[in-house]
């Protein structure tokens, strides 16, 4: 089952590590991204990174597609799934054949040509554009840092 797609572009840290998952339920991650694929000493910092007692797999994201369809099927594992940036999300989306219905954004930094959306959401054009597309998918965005706070949608952050 899935339980949290989520982009942070620090991947797998302490507030998702401890506070995603736990709040969550996830007894598995599922890290669909390129770069800790094929880098064998990101993918031992993220095995370092995750809770005891939680499975990790560390995918590209092209792969990551139809293993996340399975994993929406799944009765055992509980599994919140993490990609870098808003277009991997987008290419996880449309490679999981609408096996992903929700996508929570946290903890993509400012950085020249970006525009902020909030203090921890900063995005470019083309990630706006994602966005839109994402939503116009019916997956449901919820931009929140860490789960206690507020949930606020794409209409929320583009008004301000």
């Amino acid at each position: 089952m899935l339980k949290l797609i989520r982009v942070d572009e620090r991947l797998l840290h302490g507030q998702v590590a401890i506070g995603w998952t736990s709040n969550s339920g996830a007894n598995t991650i599922l890290v669909a991204n390129d770069e800790a694929q094929q880098d064998k000493v990101k993918a031992m910092a993220l095995d370092l990174a995750k809770p005891t007692g939680v499975k990790l797999y560390i995918r590209s994201v092209e792969e990551s597609g139809p293993i996340v369809q399975k994993f929406a099927d799944a009765k055992k594992a509980q599994v919140l799934v993490l990609v870098r940036t808003i277009a991997d999300a987008l290419k996880l989306i449309k490679g999981s054949n609408g096996a992903i219905k929700n996508l929570n954004v946290g903890g993509v930094k400012f950085e020249e040509g970006k525009k902020k959306l909030n203090d921890y959401v900063a995005v470019t054009d083309q990630d706006i554009e994602d966005l839109k597309e994402i939503e116009s998918m019916g997956v449901e965005l919820d931009f929140r840092m860490l789960p206690r706070d507020k949930k606020l949608s794409l209409s929320d952050l583009l008004k301000e």
